[in-house]
């Protein structure tokens, strides 16, 4: 395995993670229920994520699994996680309007950012790397 196809596979993985927990968050507004589907899916879909991407290291070998997480790798997580934590603090005045007008429930609400605030890194990651 070479560094374009480990990250291939990250991109790959952070993108499926990241669409679960979106559809997930989007699913509960919609439906104005903290349950659209099962609530284990977003964390196991992560927790899939995080292992395929650590097995894929493990069997590309630690040169190639350096050469992968280079500083640019670094530079643009950096930026998604900076992006996230604003998205993830606004959504905070976003829901409480929500609720105040009673468009949603206080449950759906913390199923929604919790889900949206998980997704919000990685897809972020996603177009910050298939931009460059």
């Amino acid at each position: 395995m070479n560094t374009e196809t480990l990250s291939k596979i990250r991109i790959v993985v952070f993108g499926l993670a990241g669409l679960v927990c979106a559809s997930y968050s989007a699913l509960a507004l919609l439906g104005n229920s903290p349950r659209p589907f099962s609530p284990w899916l977003p964390g196991a879909s992560g927790f899939a994520a995080g292992l395929v991407m650590w097995l894929s290291a493990i069997s590309a070998g630690p040169r190639v699994a350096g050469m992968a997480h280079d500083e640019l790798f670094w530079v643009e997580w950096g930026q998604a996680v900076k992006f996230s934590y604003w998205f993830s603090i606004a959504l905070y005045p976003l829901f409480g309007i929500f609720m105040a007008l009673g468009w949603i429930e206080p449950t759906t609400s913390i199923a929604a950012m919790g889900t949206a605030a998980g997704a919000a890194p990685m897809l972020a990651y996603c177009i910050l790397n298939l931009r460059s």
